[in-house]
């Protein structure tokens, strides 16, 4: 009976579920450290640095791979080490293809890196010698490349230099919070217009917060969509007169007062219908508004209205996240519309305030400026609100 009680001792005791422990662990551990994902996630979560030199392999693979059918050949890359963190790391440098951005070029090696599970870990423009992209790439804090990307050097200014291309950003349904993203948003520094959706908990608070900032805003002004769709509350609706839309205004401007023009809010069944429209580009001609066109339907009569009232008018070229976009695909819809403004001179683009949305322009905007791109606010590009609509305007 003792040696019973012994026994039943021992298999309570500290000791044997320290021992039990410690078998389960080393046998994690060595589950982990014969996966890729498990030493990715012991490096990234600092356990160790065992695993980094075969890491660092499979990424210098990834990456090599990737820059062959970008059009470079060996001759344009220059392979040497650079110091990160104290520790030695690879370095790439080589001019960026002529057919792509630097924004398409960080891309093409960000699908390189997640291939292997790396992280980018910086990404900047530099100027010291010409402007360079640098990408900094590795397995969380840990650092195992340098990737730098010589980009060519903008034209230099002169007297008989054209015009630069612009491109106007509308970034579309503030007012249902003030969160990080829409703050960040709001504190990106760069010229770009606001659109706020009336009757909602943070309508007003958005109007100032861009009224502080020097941000100009549109009135994102419901109105009636085809199907069952919720345009929200006091849509204008097919139908409406004159007098019950400029009522609808009146009570926005008194309430908001800092609207220089509207655009509209889902409506492609109220801009497609010719009467309804007529309306309201007369409360809008009456009001000294300009109206942008959402161009939520290609059958919309808004360009036609505002110029035979005399509304200065400007239309949605892209919406650059119109559904469930990535980072990255925004930023490709970005270089879209840059392309589009080289082209024609003026693109306008449609965002909302998404974290992925936010992180590609902290991304794409600086480069899209560092070559030629002019940011501009759709109100800078308006003469005077009640100008008629020019020719050039939108699309």
């Amino acid at each position: 009976m003792a040696g019973a009680g012994a026994r039943r001792r021992g298999f309570g005791s500290r000791g044997f579920w320290l021992a039990i422990a410690g078998v389960v662990v080393a046998f994690v551990l060595v589950r982990l450290s014969t996966s890729e994902h498990g030493q990715v996630f012991l490096t990234r979560t600092g356990v160790t640095d065992h695993f980094v030199p075969a890491l660092a392999g499979r990424l210098d693979v990834a990456l090599a791979d990737r820059l062959v059918p970008m059009g470079l050949v060996r001759g344009d890359i220059k392979v040497g080490e650079a110091t990160e963190g104290g520790r030695r790391i690879r370095q790439y440098t080589f001019p960026c293809p002529q057919h792509l951005t630097p924004t398409l070029v960080h891309l093409e090696l960000w699908r390189a890196a997640r291939s292997v599970f790396a992280d980018v870990l910086q990404a900047d423009i530099r100027h010291e010698r010409g402007d360079q992209l640098v990408l900094l790439f590795g397995y969380g804090r840990m650092a195992t490349h340098r990737l730098v990307v010589r980009t060519p050097a903008p034209p230099r200014a002169t007297a008989e230099a054209p015009r630069k291309p612009r491109l106007a950003l509308l970034i579309d349904d503030f007012g249902h919070n003030m969160n990080s993203t829409a703050r960040g948003i709001l504190d990106l520094g760069v010229p770009l217009t606001i659109t706020v959706l009336p009757n909602l908990s943070k309508s007003k608070a958005a109007f100032e917060a861009a009224r502080e900032r020097g941000i100009p805003a549109l009135l994102h002004l419901p109105m009636e969509p085809e199907g069952d769709e919720d345009p929200g509350r006091h849509p204008v609706t097919v139908g409406m007169s004159m007098e019950e839309i400029d009522e609808l205004l009146d009570r926005y401007e008194r309430r908001y007062e800092s609207f220089f023009g509207v655009n509209n809010h889902m409506g492609s069944r109220a801009t497609a219908d010719r009467p309804t429209m007529e309306a309201l580009m007369k409360v809008l001609r009456k009001r000294d508004l300009i109206f942008v066109d959402s161009q939520t339907t290609a059958r919309s009569v808004g360009r036609k209205t505002a110029r035979e009232a005399g509304v200065w008018y400007v239309a949605n070229d892209l919406f650059l996240d119109d559904g469930q976009e990535t980072t990255e695909q925004v930023a490709a819809n970005l270089e879209r519309l840059a392309a589009m403004a080289r082209k024609r001179g003026l693109a306008v683009g449609i965002g909302h305030p998404h974290p992925e949305t936010l992180a590609a322009l902290r991304t794409v905007l600086p480069r899209l400026q560092a070559h030629g791109i002019e940011l501009v606010t759709v109100e800078s590009l308006a003469p005077a609100p009640a100008n008629a609509v020019p020719e050039t305007a939108g699309r």
